[in-house]
């Protein structure tokens, strides 16, 4: 069975720095974007996730709500991503969570990777959205993606 440090230490071999759960949690910075990674001892699973936005574009668009929304069904399933909104700071945080008893070590740098492309991308699109960026619309054929959709670029990147 996996333990939360095996995995961690999987993730420090692969992106070449030291990572020690101090506390159950770690933090590691990915070309300048901060990622935290908690250890949820009660449910044996470790939850990873992402600052990706201070707030909300003031005037955000309705692709791109509809867009937020649809992720919000990664927290109905253990290993999607989803994004949620801090209710008292504004900031959105992108997050997975990935249960130990379905990972061994050697698959969480891969599914973290995953999920730092997805926080990146979704980070990259809020921008996009502040800049005025067009976006995908709902219509168009998202570009094709992996196995997971739900790590995959969709319509989360901008055009």
């Amino acid at each position: 069975m996996t333990t939360a440090q095996d995995a961690i230490s999987a993730l420090a071999a692969h992106v070449g720095i030291p990572l020690d759960l101090r506390d159950g949690f770690c933090e590691i910075l990915i070309d300048g974007q901060p990622f935290s990674i908690r250890h949820d001892e009660a449910r044996d699973r470790l939850v990873a996730s992402a600052l990706v936005a201070d707030d909300l574009p003031a005037a955000p668009s309705r692709q791109l709500v509809c867009d937020l929304l649809d992720l919000g069904f990664g927290m109905m399933e253990d290993g999607l991503p989803a994004v949620a909104r801090d209710p008292e700071t504004g900031f959105l945080a992108a997050f997975a969570i990935f249960p130990l008893a379905m990972l061994s070590p050697a698959e969480f740098p891969d599914a973290f990777d995953k999920f730092a492309a997805f926080a990146t991308a979704l980070a990259d699109r809020l921008d996009a959205e502040r800049a005025g960026v067009a976006v995908l619309p709902a219509e168009s054929e998202p570009p094709a993606v992996e196995t997971d959709p739900a790590f995959g670029t969709g319509s989360l990147m901008p055009v």
